[in-house]
């Protein structure tokens, strides 16, 4: 079992903390809530809090087709849940058919909320707050450049053109970086070759940078994709891994801009 920054890994089983908590809460809930009602409740509290974390970033600068952002919302595996909003939800659809709580709610909802915290506690802070000061060769049409240092202020996605995840969520960067975003793809791994192939289904100003790998252990990258928001001293400000929403990449473009 290893505990990284990202994911609780054990053997070939990656959790990342957000889907820990989904998982830990809806087990508490439904061991523990034996009332009328609890399973709506649990459904109403899931697709609100999928909602109102997800939704905002559809109608955002990066716009996509509508085929893309109903997807977006049903891939899970994105993360992005506003449990607040959430959990009012649910209590709401519990209270709502007889004006009142049920009476035995009090301790699986405290269970609850504590099996959601705990990964929370279990994190750990990263070692490595900052970004290593590494160059890695630009591919772009199919030309290899020198090694540079990365942009910064930026969003770096490590990425793979083997992994599923970091296919699904190709489109969404590559509109990112067609609207003049800030965001790195780094390659972990791959020759260069392959990623250009890759990279041929996408605009001519697409492009990514090669050689990840000697970062990643530095980084404790836990799977593909990590996505990491650098500032512009290079701290690492925030860190996610699995595929991107479109409201949490803007999140990240964010943050990067904005911390200091």
């Amino acid at each position: 079992m290893n505990i990284g920054p990202d994911a609780l890994k054990i053997g070939p089983l990656v959790l990342g903390w957000s889907q820990l908590t989904l998982v830990l809460g809806l087990l508490a809930w439904s061991s523990l809530a034996r009332f009328r009602g609890a399973g709506v409740a649990a459904a109403v509290a899931l697709v609100t809090a999928r909602l109102w974390a997800t939704l905002p970033g559809l109608f955002g600068n990066l716009s996509q087709p509508l085929g893309a952002g109903v997807l977006e919302l049903l891939d899970v595996r994105r993360g992005g849940w506003a449990w607040g909003p959430g959990l009012a939800a649910g209590l709401l659809a519990l209270w709502w058919p007889r004006r009142r709580l049920p009476d035995r709610l009090a301790l699986p909802l405290l269970v609850t909320v504590l099996a959601g915290v705990l990964p929370l506690l279990l994190r750990p802070t990263p070692a490595v707050q900052t970004f290593p000061e590494a160059r890695f060769p630009r591919l772009a049409g199919g030309t290899v450049s020198r090694p540079v240092a990365l942009p910064r202020p930026g969003v770096v996605n490590l990425w793979a053109t083997w992994c599923p995840p970091c296919r699904a969520e190709m489109p969404l960067l590559m509109r990112a970086v067609q609207a003049g975003e800030p965001v790195v793809l780094l390659n972990v791994g791959e020759p260069a070759g392959r990623v250009g192939a890759f990279l041929r289904a996408y605009p001519p100003a697409g492009a990514t940078w090669l050689g990840g790998e000697a970062v990643t252990g530095t980084l404790r990258v836990s799977g593909f994709p990590t996505t990491l928001a650098v500032n512009a001293r290079g701290r690492i400000v925030a860190r996610h891994l699995g595929p991107l929403s479109s409201a949490q990449l803007q999140t990240l473009i964010r943050q990067a801009k904005e911390t200091r």
